[in-house]
């Protein structure tokens, strides 16, 4: 086999000059690397500081929400209730997020049954008082709201506990975000447009628990970036469609693809290789696609929010019972599931449930530590991590490496909110929901004057 050598390029690849060159340009390199990585830290490690800051001066209350008897409104009230909480979405521009570590602030909706007696619960920056209570007697004139005490402060802080246990979990959509979960209109009955609750059973479990006994269901929700859904959305139409979807590239990763793709584009110049035109294909959907793809385009033509479902289960020791206080309120959860499209599930990672036969007693004793101070703080997200883990995380933290979350940022539109989270209307028999007095009327138009 014969082998012919190119001794121009030979000559080319040892002159010493290139060398120099080449040495002066990979020092230009690693300086650059350098001093980005050095203003990264300073940034980011600025940007928590400030909001840290920022979080801190906030102060929130809690309204507690009386249905009255004879509420005869559904999901689609509510539904407007979370149509107004798009007003707290904050606009920040530069200074507001270098100088002042302006985030954006949530908006919690809570059910708790205390011993079987339901309460309704909306916890918010003081701010924004005057903006939801506005938008609840708008929806609901005859409702009574108050300002209350913190349910869960009566909650241990940590466990093991000497009188408490715990079960907790934060529930996850199972499928990407643009696709939907069952909404309260695929609920009515076409003719009578009689509404079958799909929160009537929830409610029904609540209601059945028994002295000692507590659960918690928490919706923390926070006003999502547009582009963002709309990009994911596009994505899954893309995929439906069969249509290729480019996939964004970290900072490393154009780092490591330039010097190729850079190679290819001179050998395509050289070589001036014709590709084949791509004939145009009709796309045919088949009837259950066309239906994914209607309800996608329907749920990202509302008001999406960045959310985070939260369900707790405390009780005594003596009377603790994961059976009646969790899985029947998962059960109840899974109505609005569906297999070809979205539904709720408990996160693997992020619950108390030992997952080994021989289970971590000290690790699970942290995640219960970590998720009930999560539900208190109303926290879009919490971690578990112990030993090595908790240090790499804090190091990586500290040097601005992101690490992939546990967790990923769920999105529902308003009506999907609405499904999960309305008042009770009198259909809703349980005797034990905190309910207002009889309807409040007129006063005669003859009444005496004093």
């Amino acid at each position: 086999m014969e082998i012919n050598l190119n001794l121009n390029f030979l000559s080319f690849l040892f002159n010493p000059i290139y060398y120099y060159y080449i040495k002066w340009f990979l020092i230009a390199i690693f300086l650059y690397l350098f001093l980005w990585i050095i203003f990264r830290l300073i940034r980011q490690n600025w940007l928590s500081y400030m909001r840290r800051k920022f979080l801190a001066k906030q102060e929130y209350i809690i309204l507690s929400v009386n249905i009255p008897r004879d509420n005869d409104q559904g999901p689609e009230s509510i539904e407007r209730l979370f149509a107004s909480f798009s007003g707290i979405k904050t606009d920040m521009d530069w200074i507001d997020k270098y100088f002042y570590g302006k985030s954006q602030l949530s908006i919690s909706v809570e059910i708790a049954s205390i011993e079987g007696k339901i309460q309704f619960y909306i916890r918010m920056p003081v701010q924004f008082k005057d903006v939801v209570e506005s938008a609840i007697y708008t929806s609901y004139p005859l409702v009574e709201i108050f300002e209350v005490d913190d349910y869960v402060n009566s909650a241990p802080d940590k466990f093991p506990d000497e009188k408490y246990d715990i079960w907790g979990s934060d529930i996850v959509l199972y499928n990407s975000n643009p696709y939907p979960i069952k909404t309260y209109p695929a609920f009515e009955h076409q003719m009578s447009k009689e509404l079958k609750d799909p929160m009537g059973n929830m409610l029904e479990i609540l209601s059945k628990l028994q002295s000692g006994e507590q659960a918690w269901f928490q919706i923390i929700i926070t006003p999502a970036i547009n582009k963002d859904i709309r990009k994911q959305g596009k994505n899954v139409i893309k995929k439906i469609k069969g249509e290729k979807i480019k996939l964004k590239e970290s900072f490393f990763e154009k780092m490591i693809y330039f010097p190729v793709a850079f190679i290819s584009k001179i050998i395509e110049q050289i070589f001036t290789v014709e590709k084949p035109k791509e004939e145009d294909k009709k796309i045919v959907l088949t009837p259950g696609e066309r239906r994914v793809l209607d309800a996608v385009e329907a749920k990202l033509s509302k008001t999406c929010f960045n959310i985070r479902i939260r369900l707790i289960y405390l009780a005594t020791k003596e009377v603790f019972n994961e059976n009646k206080g969790v899985i029947g309120v998962l059960s109840a959860l899974k109505s609005i599931n569906t297999l070809d499209m979205n539904g709720l599930m408990p996160d693997k990672k992020l619950n108390t449930r030992a997952v080994r036969i021989i289970p971590n007693q000290a690790k699970i004793s942290y995640k219960k530590t970590a998720i009930i101070k999560a539900y208190k703080k109303r926290a879009a997200s919490w971690s578990f991590e112990t030993g090595t883990q908790k240090i790499f995380k804090k190091i990586a933290k500290l040097l601005t490496i992101k690490i992939s979350s546990n967790q990923k940022k769920d999105i529902l539109n308003i009506e999907e909110l609405a499904t999960i989270y309305h008042f009770p209307c009198s259909k809703i028999s349980s005797p034990l929901i905190k309910k207002t007095g009889s309807k409040k009327g007129e006063p005669p138009f003859n009444l005496p004057t004093a």
